[in-house]
């Protein structure tokens, strides 16, 4: 068994919780980031304010001596700041204090209209110096270059204190917030996966005599029922490309049979006495070579069947004129069977198809009709558009097939004499091979018996 961490749920579970615990941090961080810049600004601005307020009692100090403040004394109760801000004036070229609400503040620097953080450690005897300050430089009306600072202190401010503890609570949450999110992700991917873990069991299963047994679907429609759509297109498939092979190979050890049967009789018998006669010596080797031809003709039969029915020959389409096409075939069958009379419709119908496959399937039914209706036969060809078909019709004026032969006339190696021998010669493959190649140019064709006698094929193609 694989370790369980390989588990696809487990994997995907975790990645789940990195991201999510990630994100829900990265949010935090940044809101705290966001809201903490707000805050600042607004401390800067009430800091801006606080330090206008000053310099406008400074310069009303410096315009009335009555009232100016005594050294390094207070601006008075009427300042109108708020409490909880501290402040320090001073001379910046002798560093002389001039006003101030808390002796304790050291000589701050000009911050260039800017609120800076000041931290100094042990400042106090009991604390550190941690403040929030804004100072400015400024020429009084008796030319002193002054400094202005007004003084938050963070130690005190509650917003900085939460501020402080926030990043402590924030990961303080996020190991809560990873044991949820992998519970959860692990809950909903096993559940998620389930299907596929169904897929997997009925996948394994699957051998070459089930292949027709489907895999499960979850009835949602969605890529998991498309996967096992495609499995059990891809089965079904395979279970055809078996059933060739099963059917050709049944079909060659049995129609080979018969002939192997007659060559190894043959061979036995001149082996025992024939190669001492001459005629029986002619004899079976003529047998030999017959059967030896018929076995020729049943493989490349077979072979030209397997490979259309599995797609290697593919149909080669181009425009094809029937009348042309029956005007060939006219003229090739008078030096095959001369005394049959081939005749047709003079007509200018085309079709787009494969010529040669055509061709090939008129041969073997007309092949058929001379071998059945005899050398003397009459044969017709005929082609029509009807019903959005065109239709192909080809008949003779032979006895036509028996009712009960009828059925399985497209069948491999059915023979349609009464005996099912070798009477009549041939493999019995012509009109399977006729019936594959209708199929692989998207026709149908259909036998029929012909009134009052005789034998009728059709083929019908769509009208594109």
């Amino acid at each position: 068994m694989k370790p369980h961490f390989k588990s696809f749920s487990v994997r995907l579970s975790l990645q789940f919780m990195f991201i999510m615990t990630g994100s829900v941090v990265f949010l935090a961080i940044s809101f705290l980031l966001f809201t903490r810049s707000i805050v600042e600004k607004s401390q800067e601005e009430e800091l801006k304010k606080a330090e206008d307020r000053i310099f406008e009692k400074m310069e009303q100090y410096d315009h009335d001596d009555s009232v100016t403040p005594k050294f390094g004394g207070t601006l008075g109760s009427n300042l109108e700041i708020p409490y909880y801000l501290t402040y320090i004036v001073y001379d910046s070229d002798s560093y002389t204090l001039l006003a101030t609400n808390d002796p304790f503040l050291p000589f701050l620097p000009n911050t260039n209209k800017k609120a800076r953080h000041y931290f100094q450690k042990d400042y106090f005897f009991d604390g550190d110096l941690d403040i929030l300050y804004y100072a400015e430089p400024h020429t009084n009306n008796k030319n002193h270059n002054i400094i202005i600072a007004v003084v938050l202190n963070i130690d005190n401010n509650q917003a900085s204190a939460l501020f402080a503890s926030l990043p402590r609570a924030i990961l303080s949450m996020a190991i809560p917030i990873l044991f949820i999110s992998f519970m959860l992700a692990l809950f909903l991917t096993k559940k998620t996966i389930k299907p596929v873990a169904k897929i997997t069991k009925a996948a394994q299963s699957v051998t070459i005599e089930n292949l027709s047994d489907l895999l499960p679907m979850t009835g949602y429609d969605d890529e998991i029922d498309e996967l096992s759509k495609t499995f059990n297109s891809l089965f079904l498939r395979l279970k055809q490309d078996f059933e060739r092979e099963r059917q050709f190979s049944s079909d060659v050890s049995h129609e080979l049979n018969t002939p192997l049967t007659v060559i190894s009789g043959q061979a036995n018998l001149l082996l025992r006495w024939g190669k001492k006669d001459p005629k029986q010596l002619e004899t079976s080797l003529n047998a030999i070579k017959t059967e030896a031809k018929t076995m020729q003709a049943i493989i490349a039969n077979l072979l030209q069947i397997s490979r259309v029915e599995s797609g290697r020959i593919k149909p080669q389409i181009s425009e094809v004129v029937i009348g042309g096409l029956f005007s060939w075939l006219a003229e090739e069958f008078k030096a095959v069977a001369p005394d049959a009379k081939i005749n047709f419709d003079i007509t200018d119908i085309t079709l787009r198809t494969d010529s040669e496959m055509l061709h090939q399937i008129l041969t073997v039914i007309i092949s058929n009709s001379i071998k059945y209706a005899g050398e003397n036969c009459s044969i017709h060809l005929h082609a029509e558009k009807r019903d959005g078909l065109v239709l192909i019709e080809q008949s003779d004026d032979g006895p036509g097939f028996t009712e009960e032969s009828l059925p399985h006339i497209f069948q491999r190696f059915y023979r349609a004499d009464e005996s099912h021998s070798r009477k009549i010669a041939g493999s019995g493959l012509g009109l399977a091979i006729a019936r594959t190649l209708c199929n692989a140019l998207g026709a149908k064709i259909k036998a029929r018996n012909m009134i009052p006698h005789g034998a009728g094929f059709t083929i019908e193609f769509p009208d594109d």
